[in-house]
């Protein structure tokens, strides 16, 4: 179906391999094409026990780690691993112990195989997946994608090019909103202050 907006924001990446299922027809000239891909993260959610050992500490009372960053090592099949506090902390609150079943959160390049999970966990009660394209794959020689696609159409999730975080995302949104709103109201002495910074 089709609708008419007097202004759209696209909050989607509108790259190959994220199948956003967005087209843009009948715009001239035509809208430019979005280039690059994101990178596939597998986000494991599990509740268990954490297996110290394979950390190199036998005794978990003796684990210090609430988290476990890696660096690209061939055959490593996880990215990281980190015990997950619950969101609404009370005063009273203390982290799980590693030798106490608490919930990690792992990130890894693929799915967890059993294996895999019997080598991080001593044993586990649950394991929630979910396979996502979480940040761009970023290259030294690829521009940004631009903010304005045509007249009052605009393009949030360029940003991640720069940097991928919700921070980044939330600056830019407050950015095109400003935009979208002076060049609507065509207010352009507003648009690209020259002294913004010295005022």
């Amino acid at each position: 179906s089709s609708e008419l907006y007097d202004i759209v924001v696209v909050a989607t990446p509108l790259q190959q391999n994220v199948n956003s299922d967005i087209s843009f027809q009948g715009f001239e000239p035509q809208l430019p094409d979005i280039s690059g891909s994101y990178h596939q993260t597998v986000a494991s959610i599990i509740h268990g026990y954490l297996n110290c050992t394979y950390f190199g500490f036998p005794d978990p009372k003796l684990f210090p780690f609430s988290s476990i960053l890696t660096t690209d090592t061939p055959g490593l099949f996880f990215n990281s691993a980190a015990s997950v506090c619950p969101v609404n902390i009370t005063s009273g609150f203390r982290r799980k112990q590693p030798q106490e079943a608490g919930v990690y959160k792992v990130f890894s390049p693929k799915p967890l195989e059993k294996n895999e999970l019997k080598t991080l966990f001593k044993s586990y009660y649950s394991v929630q997946v979910t396979d996502w394209l979480a940040y761009p794959h970023y290259g030294s020689t690829q521009g940004l994608p631009p903010v304005v696609l045509h007249e009052n159409l605009y393009f949030l999730n360029g940003i991640e090019w720069a940097g991928s975080a919700m921070e980044m995302s939330s600056v830019a949104a407050k950015n095109i909103a400003l935009l979208a709103y002076h060049r609507w109201n065509r207010q352009l002495e507003m648009i690209d202050q020259k002294d913004l910074m010295h005022k």
